[in-house]
This record gives structure tokens, C-alpha cells and sequence, in this order.
């Protein structure tokens, strides 16, 4: 399992007080009132990363020989 390192380049704006990691392998949904403020917003660049990890989660494994 890899974990995405978010770094503060990483941010069009605003950012987290300490270092944090974007977990590809745990998905989530959080609903309207569990936000309870707004982070910022994050370069399409480390977003476009994070999926591409995804997409190894998602797809089946291949048979070895």
C-alpha cells in the first residue's frame, strides 16, 4: 500500500497545520454536516496522483504464471 505524501506545494490554497497523507485503499463520502470547515483546495496535479493510485486498487489481479 502506498500513501501520497500532501505536502504544502501541494495546495492552491489554504493547508494543514502538520503532515498528512492521502490513503488512495480507504475511500470516503463524508456527508454535508460532517465538514465542519474547509481546508483549501489542492493542485489537479497530486488529486490526478491520488486517483491513479486508486486504479491499482481497483483492478483485478493478473494470473502469474
Amino acid at each position: 500500500m502506498m500513501r501520497v505524501s500532501l505536502d504544502d506545494a501541494d495546495w492552491v490554497e489554504g493547508g494543514m497545520p502538520r503532515q498528512s497523507y492521502a490513503s488512495p485503499w480507504a475511500v470516503a463520502s463524508p456527508k454535508h454536516t460532517a465538514i465542519v470547515r474547509r481546508q483549501g483546495r489542492l493542485k489537479e496535479i497530486f488529486v490526478q496522483t491520488v486517483v491513479d493510485e486508486l486504479k491499482t486498487y481497483l483492478e483485478p489481479p493478473t494470473d502469474t504464471p
